[in-house]
């Protein structure tokens, strides 16, 4: 009779780490994600004014047609 030793698993570890992945991004990750968007833009938009120009904003300054 040949016994067969079950695959290692790290078990707790693996069904923490899957139940984190399925809630998604934590708030905190997030704020911290539109924080540095805020802040991209922002400076993009003070370099575009140093410069004379202005970031289009709306799809009819993008020339957009519905």
């Amino acid at each position: 009779m040949t016994r067969t030793d079950p695959a290692p698993s790290n078990g707790l570890y693996d069904e923490m780490e899957e139940d984190d992945n399925r809630r998604g991004p934590e708030r905190d990750e997030t704020d911290a994600f539109h924080r540095l968007v805020r802040r991209l833009v922002a400076d993009g938009d003070c370099r575009a004014a140093k410069a004379g120009r202005r970031a289009r904003r709306t799809l009819a300054e993008m020339g957009a047609v519905r």
